[in-house]
């Protein structure tokens, strides 16, 4: 039996249960006759077994003299219990005085253990930094003073500085001093140390977490290792889907290397930032693995995947393609990401048995059972408002979501590119929600917050070239990196150097993937280089957007086709029209008014009315012969000095002269406001000008 000489008791706990102890103790002593020295010889035990443990421990001569003092008490009156019975009125007196007696002097005993605590922490600081040289202590004294002056007066101290190997930068260690300061604490003043620091361009601090919460590691940047380019290393050795992988480094030359496996990854650039880049880098990575296949959404002619797949036909088609699937239509989009959900579906109980073998809640990847990444390239052409209003990109969208809330587990996941991550591109909100790893290139700092969330700071200036940007993993701080160079002679090396090393879908997938996935490669020949492409993509017809309203409304306020005025004019003089011919079918009213009505909005700077039922939607307008034009001002003419207005001289002109063609509002408004003689004596009506009657 192994004893605990160094229980840790409070001075309530500690007393009670001493009190008690002692007297079952001493009670079971008494009453099976139990020699007195029995109880001596154990407290002697005790008291040498908690005075070993508490200078191991090195607790102060206070705690070790409270230990002693307990067990010499307890042991002295359990031998005293034992020989004359503990139930009696001095007996159980002294063991009452003797428990209160610890509990205060175990308070006490406390305290002076968490001074000597602080004291014992302050010294091993002190020790640490006095191991620091000259150059490094004289670093530890500057951003010491450096936090007090930026962070409003936050304490801390920094036992230790560490320069890097690469000689880009140092890495602090420090801790809070009182008043409850964390980490989080001093990172909100990040960009005010670097500019204190005068750091160079592109350089700057980063605050992370240290050994507890009130520990802290600052690193500093002094040599920009953002600029420029590094090439994607030459490192082609087999990958699996669960291993990090490289894309580019961070500002201190460390690597950027998240893990695939259960990540949604969204990525967002403006165009010139390094989007395309990184995707290629991305796919890099998935070529090296040997449990992994790659899917590729691009409605763009399939432009991310064409590199890959020119240059493995160029190679001779070794082994396997790079690239597994192709979608660059809407419709192949939509089977490919319909195939996806059904794999996802049929796996979780298809392959349950494997999960259980490997005492995992995850499908254990392989060869022969391997992961498929979607990779969506510009997927704003799935997620926009606009593209959300065709049925089929739609479908292709809400499918796409399901697979990403579903297929984590059975290894479908997906990897999604855009130029902006705001509503205005991507309208599904749990696309950005849903994503584990989100990267950031080149971009505006107000959508860079939208993204990662305002508590991350993340700063372009940061980040200032193409090609770099800001990474961020599940819960931790965005960070600037920059990305690895995937130029097209590298994608020949990676698809040559792993063709071999591609696995085929499992059958089960297989089978449920069904006839979308076994035509794959038909009437493909211009992804890889070959045949003639289409001329022209097919241009799906957007469906039809519901109609609003209902009777004399429906329709309003919907999108007209095309976009175009005259297809708005006509929209809103159809839904007027139906209008009319209701209120005309209901009761009588006076048609002058929708004509003074709209005389208002023709001649007050709106010189257009949409066509009537009798009047054709283009005409000419003519030049300054139209006859029509002596019509028009003779109608005005005759109107009085109150005048009159476009719609009513319509009116006038389709019943004085019915064999001629009403001129457009807009053309009659446009006639008389060019015609010196007229002029307008209210808002929207016209008459001959006094001078001239």
């Amino acid at each position: 039996m192994k004893l605990d000489w160094d229980a840790k008791h409070g001075p309530v706990t500690g007393p009670i249960n001493t009190g008690v102890a002692a007297l079952a103790v001493g009670y079971a002593g008494h009453e099976l006759g139990m020699p007195w020295e029995w109880a001596a010889l154990t407290a002697g035990a005790g008291l040498l077994g908690t005075h070993i443990a508490g200078r191991r421990a090195q607790v102060t001569s206070a705690t070790l003299a409270l230990r002693a003092a307990g067990w010499l008490g307890a042991g002295g009156w359990c031998s005293w219990a034992i020989a004359n019975s503990p139930w009696s009125q001095a007996g159980l007196g002294t063991l009452l005085a003797g428990a209160l007696g610890l509990g205060a002097a175990m308070a006490g005993a406390h305290h002076v253990e968490e001074k000597a605590e602080e004291k014992r922490a302050e010294q091993e600081a002190a020790a640490r930094r006095a191991t620091l040289d000259g150059k490094r202590q004289k670093i530890a004294d500057e951003w010491e003073d450096r936090i007090v002056r930026v962070c409003h007066g936050t304490a801390t101290q920094i036992v230790g500085v560490e320069a890097w190997e690469s000689g880009s930068g140092l890495t602090l260690d420090g801790e809070c001093g009182p008043g409850g300061a964390t980490w989080k604490t001093i990172k909100a003043f990040e960009d005010a140390l670097a500019s204190d620091a005068k750091l160079p361009e592109g350089c700057g601090v980063e605050v992370k977490a240290g050994a507890n919460r009130g520990a802290f590691l600052i690193d500093v940047t002094t040599v920009n290792r953002l600029i420029g380019e590094d090439m994607y290393p030459d490192d082609y050795s087999p990958l699996s889907i669960n291993d990090p992988i490289r894309l580019g480094v961070y500002r201190d030359g460390s690597p950027v290397s998240p893990s695939l496996r259960q990540l949604t990854t969204t990525m967002s650039g403006r165009k010139g930032s390094g989007k395309t880049n990184l995707a290629n880098v991305f796919l890099a990575n998935c070529c090296r693995m040997t449990d992994n296949l790659v899917w590729v959404i691009d409605l763009n002619g399939g432009g991310l995947a064409l590199p890959w797949l020119h240059a493995w036909h160029k190679a001779g088609r070794p082994g396997r393609p790079p690239v597994d699937w192709v979608a660059d239509t809407p419709a192949k989009a939509l089977a490919m990401a319909e195939a996806a959900l059904r794999i996802a579906k049929a796996r979780k109980p298809g392959y349950k048995h494997l999960e259980i073998e490997a005492d995992d809640d995850k499908l254990p990847v392989s060869p022969a059972v391997p992961g498929i990444l979607i990779a969506g390239d510009e997927i704003a052409e799935i997620y926009s408002p606009r593209a959300r209003r065709n049925e089929t990109l739609r479908k292709v969208g809400d499918t796409l979501i399901q697979v990403i809330e579903l297929a984590r587990a059975v290894a479908v996941n997906v990897l999604a590119t855009a130029l902006r991550v705001t509503q205005d591109v991507l309208s599904e909100p749990q696309l950005i929600v849903q994503s584990g790893l989100k990267i950031a290139m080149k971009s505006d700092e107000r959508e860079m917050a939208y993204f990662f969330g305002w508590d991350d700071r993340a700063n372009p200036a940061d980040a200032p070239y193409v090609g770099c940007g800001f990474v961020k993993e599940l819960d931790q701080p965005a960070r600037p990196f920059k990305a690895d160079r995937m130029l097209p002679s590298r994608i020949a090396e990676v698809v040559a150097a792993t063709s071999d090393r591609h696995p085929e879908l499992d059958e089960l997938s297989r089978r449920v993937a069904g006839e979308a996935y076994e035509q794959r490669w038909m009437g493909c020949d211009h992804l890889f280089g070959i045949g003639a492409a289409p001329l022209a993509p097919v241009e799906e017809a957007p469906a039809e957007a519901p109609r609003r309203g209902s009777g004399v409304t429906e329709g309003w306020g919907s999108s007209p086709a095309g976009g175009k005025a005259q297809d708005a004019i006509d929209q809103a003089e159809a839904a007027r029209r139906r209008l009319h011919e209701a209120m005309d079918e209901s009761s009588g009213h006076d048609g002058d008014l929708d004509a003074q009505f709209l005389d208002i909005l023709a001649g007050g700077g709106v010189t257009w009315k949409p066509p009537t039922a009798e009047q054709p939607v283009a005409e000419s307008t003519g030049d300054d012969t139209d006859p029509r034009r002596g019509l028009v001002f003779e109608i005005v003419s005759k109107a009085g000095v109150e005048g009159i207005g476009p719609t009513t001289i319509q009116d006038a002109i389709r019943r004085l002269h019915p064999g001629v063609q009403v001129p457009h509002a807009a053309t009659i408004g446009r006639w008389l406001a060019a015609d010196p003689r007229v002029h307008q004596p209210k808002y929207g009506r016209y008459a001959v000008r006094p001078t001239e009657n």
